[in-house]
């Protein structure tokens, strides 16, 4: 076994804070724009109705994982697909050649929304929607810490999620002072710290918006750190394939596949939600 090692720590943006919702994102930030095939990563918490993403809009070019840890939300998309998410399910857009969406939240709700980039051969393909219930995702009972996997291997247990490319997802939870040793086979990996507080590399204590990457291994170890239980996204996989073009909600390898997908969005070719796009 060969142990991974953290290499950085990179603190996420603050993006919402005004007391009704708070909105960390740890990708893309500054230092950082992807993880293994991860381009986005967005972790919320709110207490009202009120959410991200509640209004149709379009993606295309990328996977839309959704995992609610908290609360309930309604989806439904431009390719008529209506489903209703609770604690502990999890979803999967494979958006491709675009598709509209909205979620609208059945009250406060704590979670995350990752993207992860489709490789060039796949920027267009057709879409796709998944979801997954929490009884239906594989949990890893060990001393002191519980192990949901939802995309990927984890001490040779597999997620039901099956993404384009190699990926891992799993929720780790540590009751406190706790500390776990797993065995997980990723070209690149590392953990974002949702709640409570976790162990870095120097001993000190990272609270939530702290995202931690590993260096090369097959191992990784995970401490919480102080009097409280602590959660864990552990999350990567291979690395993106082609250039990245951040257009919006639309992530693409070539400035004229940017251009073509905001054109089929404007043209009805996504579809339509709501009157959208018109």
């Amino acid at each position: 076994m060969y142990p991974r090692k953290i290499d950085a720590i990179i603190p996420s943006d603050r993006i919402i804070d005004d007391g009704d919702m708070l909105l960390w994102r740890a990708l893309p930030v500054n230092d950082r724009v992807a993880l293994g095939p991860f381009v986005f990563l967005d972790h919320y918490r709110h207490h009202s109705q009120r959410g991200i993403g509640d209004k149709p809009h379009p993606h295309a070019g990328i996977e839309v994982i959704s995992y609610l840890l908290e609360g309930g939300v309604e989806h439904r998309d431009s390719l008529g697909f209506r489903d209703t998410l609770g604690p502990g399910d999890a979803q999967r857009i494979r958006a491709g050649r675009g598709l509209l969406h909205a979620e609208q939240p059945s009250g406060g709700r704590h979670g995350l929304q990752l993207w992860t980039s489709l490789p060039p051969s796949m920027k267009f393909v057709e879409p796709e929607y998944a979801s997954f219930r929490a009884g239906d995702i594989p949990e890893i009972d060990l001393a002191g810490a519980r192990v949901r996997v939802l995309a990927g291997t984890v001490n040779d247990v597999t997620g039901p999620m099956q993404t384009a490319q190699p990926t891992v997802l799993a929720h780790v939870r540590l009751q406190a002072g706790a500390q776990v040793q797993l065995d997980v086979d990723a070209a690149e990996l590392g953990f974002y710290v949702l709640d409570g507080a976790a162990e870095g590399p120097s001993g000190e204590a990272l609270g939530p918006g702290a995202l931690a990457l590993f260096g090369p291994g097959d191992t990784v170890t995970l401490k919480a750190s102080g009097e409280q239980a602590t959660d864990i996204a552990l999350l990567g996989g291979d690395g993106v394939q082609g250039e990245l073009i951040f257009a919006g909600p639309f992530v693409m390898d070539t400035p004229e596949n940017a251009r073509r997908a905001q054109q089929d969005f404007l043209s009805g070719k996504m579809g339509r939600l709501d009157g959208v796009p018109f």
